[in-house]
C-alpha cells in the first residue's frame, strides 16, 4: 500500500516538549523539554525560557529559568518588580530518556492482509534545554526503532519497489529552538498580565528512517514567542511558519511543501501528590496544509500531542531531582498532513507510553 509523502514529517517530543519531553513533536521530538516545542514533533516531538525568582540579601532578583531538575522544589515568587529586574543567569539541563509504546501506526503501513499495521517502538532520546545572555534553547534527538510491523528497507523486487528487511525500521529525528528574549536583549522585564516574557523563536527539524518511504524530512521554524506566567512552572505559545522539504522513497521524488502556518506550545508544571514529587510537562502543534505531497495530493491540517506525568523517584534514595519515572501520552491526527481518505485507519495514533528520565 503507498504511502502518502506526507508521512515521514516529524514530530515536536521534546522534548518538545519538549521541550520539546520527549521531546514535542514526535513527530517527534520533545520541544517540552525547555524553550520551545518540537515533535515532535514530535516528536517528539520542542524555546521560551521559564524564570524563576529567588531571594537574595533581602531583595528579589530574577535567577535561573526554571528547568525540569530544579521544578519540584520552587515556591519563589514569578515576577520581580520592574525596578530590581537583572537579567537572568545561564542554566543548563542535560538528559537522557527512553520511551516505548505499543500502539502506533503510520500512513500506508499495513499488514500483508491490508489491515493497518499496529507498531511497537522503543525510543531513546538526548535532551539538552538551557539559557544564555541573549534567551533559551532546547535541542533533542531521537532514535526510535520500530518492530517488524514496520519493517526497515531491504533490496528491491523486480518491479523497483524496496523488500522487507530482517529488522524494524530505524529512525533518527532531531529538533532544535532557540528562543530570542525581549526580556534579556533589552535589560527590563517584558511582562503585561498574564504574558512572562516575549520573544522570537527559530529552529530547525530532520528526520532519516531506513524503512521503503526513506525519509529525509528537513523543516525550518520561525515566528513570535509569548511565555505566560504560571507558578512552578512554564508555558509558552509560539505561532509563526514552518518550511519543509522531505524525500519520497516510493515515487523517488524530492519534494518541496509550500510555507505553513504553524502553531506549537510547550508547558512544564511542578506539584506534589502528598509526598511525591511530580512533574507535568509536554508539547502540542498544530501546522497547516502545506500543498501537495509526491503523489499530488493535497495535505490537510494535523495536530500532534505528548504529555507526561513523572515522578521524582531519585527523591526516595536520596537523589532528588536526577531520575524521573512514569507515563506518557501521544495523539497524532491527520499524521504528517495526511488525510485520512487516503489512508484509511493509518492516519491517527493513540498510544500510552512507559517514560524514564535520567538527568545530569
Amino acid at each position: 500500500m503507498k504511502k502518502s509523502n506526507a508521512t515521514r514529517m516529524p514530530m515536536l517530543g521534546v522534548a518538545f516538549v519538549g521541550l520539546l519531553a520527549g521531546a514535542g513533536a514526535a513527530h517527534a521530538a520533545d520541544p517540552s523539554a525547555g524553550a520551545s516545542t518540537a515533535s515532535s514533533i514530535s516528536n517528539s516531538s520542542n524555546s521560551s525560557s521559564a524564570t524563576q525568582v529567588a531571594q537574595a540579601g533581602g531583595s528579589i532578583s530574577s535567577a535561573a529559568p526554571l528547568t525540569l531538575s530544579q521544578a519540584s522544589t520552587v515556591t519563589a515568587p514569578l515576577s520581580p518588580p520592574p525596578s530590581l529586574y537583572t537579567p537572568p543567569t545561564s542554566w543548563n539541563d542535560t538528559y537522557i530518556g527512553y520511551r516505548v509504546g505499543t500502539n502506533f501506526y503510520y500512513p500506508g503501513v499495513r499488514t500483508a492482509s491490508g489491515a493497518p499495521a499496529k507498531i511497537t517502538q522503543n525510543i531513546g532520546y538526548l535532551t539538552t534545554t538551557g539559557g544564555f545572555k541573549y534567551g533559551s534553547y532546547a535541542f533533542n534527538v531521537d532514535y526510535l526503532v520500530s518492530s517488524m510491523a514496520n519493517p526497515e528497507a531491504g533490496p528491491t523486487n523486480a518491479y523497483g519497489y524496496a523488500t522487507a528487511g530482517s529488522g524494524g525500521a530505524q529512525e533518527v529525528y532531531s529538533v532544535g529552538r532557540v528562543t530570542f528574549s525581549a526580556s534579556k536583549i533589552f535589560g527590563r522585564p517584558f511582562s503585561y498580565g498574564v504574558m512572562r516574557d516575549f520573544g522570537l523563536t527559530v529552529g530547525y527539524e530532520f528526520g532519516t528512517k531506513n524503512d521503503a518511504y526513506a525519509e529525509r524530512a528537513r523543516m525550518v521554524v520561525v515566528g513570535p514567542t509569548i511565555d505566560f506566567a504560571i507558578p512552578n512552572g512554564f508555558w509558552n505559545v509560539t505561532l509563526g511558519v514552518r518550511t519543509e522539504s522531505n524525500h519520497d522513497g516510493i515515487t523517488n521524488v524530492e519534494v518541496h511543501f509550500n510555507p505553513a502556518v504553524h502553531l506549537e506550545s510547550s508547558w512544564l508544571y511542578a506539584f506534589r501528590l502528598g509526598p511525591v514529587p511530580l512533574v507535568f510537562k509536554g508539547f502540542a502543534s498544530v501546522t497547516g496544509p502545506k500543498g501537495r505531497d509526491g503523489f499530488g495530493v493535497e495535505t490537510t491540517t494535523e495536530f500532534l500531542t505528548r504529555a507526561y506525568l513523572l515522578a521524582d523517584v531519585g527523591s526516595f534514595v536520596g537523589h532528588p531531582r536526577t531520575a524521573y519515572m512514569g507515563l506518557g501520552y501521544e495523539y497524532w491526527h491527520n499524521m504528517y498532513g495526511t488525510r485520512s481518505s487516503e489512508q484509511p485507519g493509518t492516519t491517527q495514533t493513540s498510544v500510552p507510553m512507559f517514560v524514564a528520565e535520567i538527568h545530569f
